[in-house]
């Protein structure tokens, strides 16, 4: 993904934890991943990030951006 993609990818998300902290409900994983990927998460990339960010420590929303969308792209090389 481009850079310029990564940062849009960043920007929807960070979008999604305002309004969710607005709303005093956190966001979903599901909500998460597709608001970096753009389009509604399958379940194995949601399970893929909700194993990753289980052993994870706070991170930015960069970097959680970042993650998943290597994720994705390693899934797309592997099918």
């Amino acid at each position: 993904m481009s850079e310029t993609g990564k940062s849009e990818a960043t920007e929807r998300l960070d979008v999604l934890f305002d309004q969710s902290k607005s709303s005093g409900q956190g966001a979903s994983i599901s909500d998460i991943v597709e608001a970096v990927l753009g389009y509604p998460a399958d379940e194995e990339i949601t399970e893929l990030v909700s194993m990753a960010m289980e052993d994870s420590e706070r991170m930015s929303s960069e970097d959680i951006a970042d993650g998943i969308i290597k994720l994705q792209e390693w899934r797309d090389v592997q099918s």
